[in-house]
């Protein structure tokens, strides 16, 4: 599954500012930057941002990372399991159970 707008759903731990496009240009204010509330497509700390936050939201839900690759996540439920492989902005499904 690739998450379309993934990116926009992590939280930036630091202050970023980015210039003006010009299609976006303030007329009054050309000079003036744009400080980012969220990670966008393009900014170096984008993956780190969104992964964070999936990562949070997975160990909340009560899955364990894995000890090998930390984009493994795992949840055991009686004789089930249900991963979650997590690459970039793609993640994949799978489990023991098919309904």
């Amino acid at each position: 599954m690739d998450v379309k707008s993934a990116f926009l759903n992590g939280l930036l731990n630091e202050e970023v500012y980015v210039s003006q496009l010009l299609e976006f240009e303030d007329i009054e204010y050309p000079d003036h930057v744009y400080k980012l509330k969220r990670a966008v497509y393009g900014l170096k700390q984008a993956p780190r941002a969104w992964y964070e936050r999936l990562r949070m939201f997975l160990l909340d839900k009560g899955f364990s990372r894995g000890n090998v690759d930390n984009t493994l996540f795992s949840k055991c439920k009686g004789k089930d399991v249900l991963l979650v492989q997590v690459y970039v902005d793609d993640i994949i499904f799978g489990s023991t159970n098919d309904m």
